[in-house]
Formats: C-alpha cells, sequence, structure tokens
C-alpha cells in the first residue's frame, strides 16, 4: 500500500470520528467544539501532506525528464 493511500485512509477514520462527534446528542456545543479542533488539524496536516508527497513527485519527474532530455 502506498503512502498516499494509507493517508486517505486516515483521513476516512478521522471523519469517522467527526461524525461520532457531531452526531452525539448529549454532548454539548462547547465540547463538540474542543473535540473538533485536534481532528481538524489532523485532517489538514494529511492534506498539506498528500500536497507536498504530489510537488516532491512532480519535481522528479521534471527532473528525470531534463536528465533524460541532456543524455539524448
Amino acid at each position: 500500500m502506498d503512502i498516499k493511500a494509507c493517508l486517505n485512509e486516515y483521513i476516512k477514520e478521522l471523519e469517522n470520528e467527526v461524525m461520532k462527534i457531531v452526531s452525539n446528542p448529549r454532548t454539548d456545543k462547547k465540547t463538540k467544539n474542543l473535540a473538533m479542533k485536534p481532528l481538524t488539524s489532523k485532517k489538514q496536516i494529511i492534506l498539506n501532506t498528500i500536497d507536498a508527497l504530489d510537488l516532491v513527485d512532480r519535481v522528479h519527474a521534471e527532473e528525470m525528464a531534463k536528465a533524460d532530455d541532456f543524455q539524448s
């Protein structure tokens, strides 16, 4: 399994946790907000990581193409 797939799976788990928090009728608004902040932060960090991995892949592909052009 590749890294992006693992990160996407983790995002799904975070979203499931959020849904559990939101759907709990006994939890007040303040408690929900406190519980949601770390989950939201984690999700954003993971999304930023995925973007960084995409950037690294793109730069690598460009560098490899330049190397191939240089050798030709």
